[in-house]
């Protein structure tokens, strides 16, 4: 082959001969290659073998330094951009193999067990799947990589060269947890998001994590608000884990803390605006800008001691006003009040509501000993069972229903106390009062029984809307509810709770008949009598 190659340079012209390097221009572009001209009969090619970088990155028009191969002055002569510089590369790869540096390569194939790849764009080198940080079923990058050259070993074939692109990320990591320290402010591109937060690549290798309490002052926003995935993002690190290679950052610390001047834009007394963010039994939160919310304990809710729900009074949603009761800028704690800023009902009470007026309001809520009547909202009396009917109640639910509206009038307004006294019953008429008028001791009536008590049995009197009491000693029947009765008045009386007092008697009416029934006897046997006389002279 030497002596063919000999052969031939002595038919070459002077000009040129192999193994020379020249000059050469791109003219074009083929599947497999470059064609240039390199100042020879012929134009010249380069196969995309002996190129130094991809055929992409070409340009027409571009000068290059390359090596002739061949001469072929009928069709083309082949060159090569790799020769000229690979023995001058070599001495570099191996000066940066001792010093550790890394070095740029292009992965050109799969091979068994790893890739073929070139370095410098000149010496080929092979570089282990272990070592890629590549999944096997996943095309490999086509831009350049950087490696770090493990060994060079020289064998029969030319020298063997081993890169990792593992120890350069390996290096990398080890030279940021080595360099950087809590406080630190690092670019990093979003990976991941998930309720809990952002997951962050900051450089290769190097995973971080941005909790969701850590993305805003503004603990309603979700991290969807902030950022998206492959967004860069510049982030403080609060928290850094040598052994365990993790890092947590923050991006709420690189923004301006509203907390700082939470005392000069929110003073005691102020009245603001805000959004309900949430109810509790305690109270409700509203916030008034992002970052700062503050509490409206329930106490600061209403005026009178209210059974109502925080869901009744307030949505969240809604925006309200409120005025600020205690700044603890230390703490991050505002405590606000919702009754302040309405105004207190009870304070001109007197030009709205006054002893004996009657008026409309709406049962809250009912105890045993009464009922609660809300007037307006900060504003509710108290009706006891006594003052909700002139009948005899057990049971206020007998008479009202909470939610029912009702009429009431009031009894006693008791401004420094917060307190109102109220009558249901008084707002109709009193039905003893007829009763009175037309009832009196001896007086006949017809009774329904209508309870059963140990002591004797309560009535409800016919053609009056009132009940009476008939004492156990002076039943005649045994006691039965819907029985109806004849009865005699002992004893009737006004009263002031109760509008009066009604004793009866079965036992009084049953002695009355007898007695009727004996004048009769009598007046009839006298009669008869008197006529027997009146025969008998006449005879």
């Amino acid at each position: 082959m030497e002596f063919n190659d000999e052969i031939l340079n002595q038919y070459e012209p002077g000009e040129f001969r192999r193994g020379q390097i020249v000059k050469g221009t791109v003219i074009g572009k083929e599947e497999d290659g470059i064609v240039v001209d390199f100042g020879g009969k012929s134009e010249g090619f380069v196969p995309e073998g002996e190129l130094i970088r991809p055929m992409d990155d070409y340009k027409i028009g571009e000068e290059l330094t390359l090596q002739i191969l061949n001469l072929n002055y009928e069709e083309r002569s082949t060159l090569s951009e790799k020769r000229p510089i690979f023995r001058k590369t070599m001495e570099e790869l191996r000066k940066l193999y001792e010093e550790g540096k890394p070095v740029k390569a292009r992965i050109v194939s799969q091979a068994k067990g790893g890739y073929n790849v070139v370095l410098k764009g000149v010496v080929p080198a092979f570089l282990p799947g272990s070592h890629s940080l590549l999944k096997r079923e996943e095309p490999f990058p086509r831009e350049e990589i950087e490696v770090l050259i493990l060994d060079m070993a020289h064998t029969r074939r030319g020298t063997r060269i081993v890169v990792s692109r593992k120890a350069i990320q390996e290096r990398k990591v080890d030279e940021f947890f080595s360099e950087k320290k809590t406080g630190d402010v690092v670019e990093c591109t979003v990976r991941r998001i998930n309720p809990s937060g952002i997951e962050v690549e900051v450089s290769d290798g190097i995973r971080g994590f941005i909790p969701r309490s850590e993305l805003s002052y503004d603990t309603r926003i979700t991290p969807e608000d902030v950022v998206q995935v492959g967004q860069k993002v510049t982030a403080k690190i609060i928290e850094l884990d040598k052994d365990r290679r993790s890092v947590v950052l923050s991006l709420k610390q690189l923004m301006p803390d509203p907390w700082n001047k939470v005392e000069e834009k929110y003073p005691v007394g102020k009245v603001v605006s805000g959004e309900v963010t949430s109810i509790h039994p305690f109270g409700f939160f509203v916030r008034l800008e992002p970052g700062v919310e503050g509490l409206v304990p329930r106490s600061e809710v209403f005026w009178g001691n209210s059974r109502k729900n925080l869901e009744d009074v307030v949505k969240v949603g809604d925006l309200v006003k409120v005025e600020v009761i205690n700044v603890d800028r230390e703490n991050r704690k505002l405590t606000l009040s919702y009754r302040k800023a309405k105004g207190d009902p009870w304070e001109n009470i007197e030009d709205r509501y006054h002893v004996g007026n009657t008026v409309a309001g709406r049962v809250i809520s009912i105890i045993r000993q009464g009922v609660f009547v809300e007037l307006e909202e900060g504003i509710e009396g108290f009706v006891p069972i006594s003052e909700l009917s002139w009948k005899r109640v057990d049971s206020p639910e007998e008479v009202v229903k909470v939610g029912e509206k009702v009429k009431v009038k009031i009894m006693n307004l008791d401004k420094e106390n917060r307190r109102l006294s109220l009558s249901i019953k008084r707002t109709q008429e009193n039905p003893w009062k007829r009763a009175l008028e037309e009832l009196e001791k001896d007086s006949i009536v017809r009774g329904t029984v209508k309870k059963v008590v140990n002591s004797g049995v309560i009535v409800q009197v016919e053609e009056y809307d009132v009940e009476g009491f008939v004492p156990n000693n002076h039943l005649v029947s045994e006691p039965e509810e819907g029985k109806l009765l004849n009865l005699v008045v002992l004893r009737i009386d006004p009263d002031e709770i109760f509008g009066g007092r009604m004793i009866l008697s079965e036992k009084r009416f049953e002695e009355r008949m007898n007695i009727e029934e004996y004048k009769k006897k009598v007046e009839e046997e006298s009669y008869q009598k008197s006529l027997g006389d009146l025969l008998k002279n006449g005879e």
